[in-house]
């Protein structure tokens, strides 16, 4: 009997504890981006009105409520928040706030939008392979410099998150802050093509790109002349053009330059996602959430970055960054570029190479 009497005295106790709401519980209004100006709405989110709701009506089946409830977040609302969360950098209890939902429902919209968005990366992040896609990829490409047979510009870069308990020193990069080192090749017109996002901030880049499926594809599919172009943070491979360390002739001095402003392509597209997405911009503080998380995000957002670019969306990259070289890449500036010898390269990459500046660049 004395069991039981205490069984039921629990239970009582919680009772007690349980929260009750009024039947006239009042609630913020919530806001969403419908209720914004045109201008209003690209001022917060560097987006259109009528691109968030196409985008509302493409992940509608992902984050609409499947229960009857009265107060179940708008689809619109989910996205709002998310959106506003990605565009400013805020922490989640500033971007809730603006949106008029609970810190709880504005984790709970993020991590919705964010991996109905993830789901998305292969129909909206995609690499050229057919013959038509190589063709047209390369000929834009001559048009920015000359620099023939290029598929794509490559490069990694840093998102900074705060520090791990859990083996911290891998996640500790060259310049000291915590973060994950994320893969990013764009084309021509600042789409990008292919991203690697599982990598923590003390890889480095060539090792990244040794992981990544792209090895595969140009080691094994692609039998062109076609390359990437890197930065000296890669080695020279056939199928990946780097700089010409301390180069003499004419020609060697054009090819310089045009792998320069080839290049200068992805480093204008990760501007771009960084202006547009400044929750991926360190002056805005650093993420929040696990390396896994993070890299969800930086997907999400890129694959946002590429439906805004085929839309013709553009951000003025003239806004910059508050930091927009420091915690970008940990690759050496061009001028060091030439001061530093090559390591790791094949004699065949050397002989293709050299072959490129003969014919193209003489």
């Amino acid at each position: 009997m004395s069991d039981l009497m205490v069984v039921l005295a629990a239970l009582n106790s919680r009772k007690k504890r349980r929260r009750f709401y009024p039947r006239n519980r009042v609630y913020r209004p919530r806001i969403s981006f419908l209720s914004l100006t045109e201008e209003q709405v690209f001022d917060r989110f560097r987006l259109n009105k009528q691109f968030i709701y196409d985008l509302c009506e493409e992940l509608k089946g992902d984050l609409e409520c499947h229960r009857n409830s009265n107060y179940a977040l708008p689809v619109p609302v989910k996205m709002t928040s998310a959106l506003t969360f990605y565009a400013t950098g805020s922490f989640q209890n500033a971007a809730s706030g603006s949106t008029g939902i609970s810190q709880a429902s504005m984790c709970k919209s993020l991590s919705e939008v964010t991996e109905a968005l993830v789901r998305r990366v292969k129909k909206y992040i995609c690499f050229p392979l057919s013959s038509g896609q190589m063709q047209k990829t390369r000929e834009e490409f001559y048009k920015v410099a000359q620099f023939p047979n290029v598929l794509g510009v490559i490069d990694c870069t840093h998102v900074a998150i705060r520090a791990r308990t859990e083996n911290e020193p891998a996640f500790r990069n060259s310049k000291g802050f915590h973060s994950v080192n994320v893969q990013v090749v764009c084309d021509a017109k600042n789409i990008i093509t292919n991203v690697l996002a599982n990598h923590p901030g003390c890889v480095d880049d060539a090792y990244i790109l040794s992981k990544s499926r792209l090895t595969e594809i140009f080691e094994t599919e692609i039998t062109s002349d076609c390359w990437l172009v890197g930065d000296s943070a890669y080695d020279l491979k056939p199928w990946l053009m780097t700089p010409i360390p301390n180069p003499e002739s004419p020609a060697e001095h054009r090819y310089k330059e045009a792998h320069q402003l080839t290049h200068a392509v992805i480093d204008k597209t990760k501007r771009i996602l960084k202006t547009r997405f400044r929750c991926l911009d360190r002056s805005r503080g650093v993420l929040q959430y696990s390396p896994k998380k993070v890299c969800q995000i930086f997907l999400a957002c890129c694959v946002l970055h590429n439906i805004a670019t085929q839309h013709n969306i553009l951000v003025d990259v003239d806004e910059g960054l508050e930091t927009p070289n420091e915690d970008e890449d940990m690759s050496l500036s061009p001028d060091e570029d030439e001061e530093l010898p090559e390591e790791n390269t094949s004699s065949e990459a050397a002989s293709i190479r050299m072959e490129l500046v003969r014919d193209h660049f003489s």
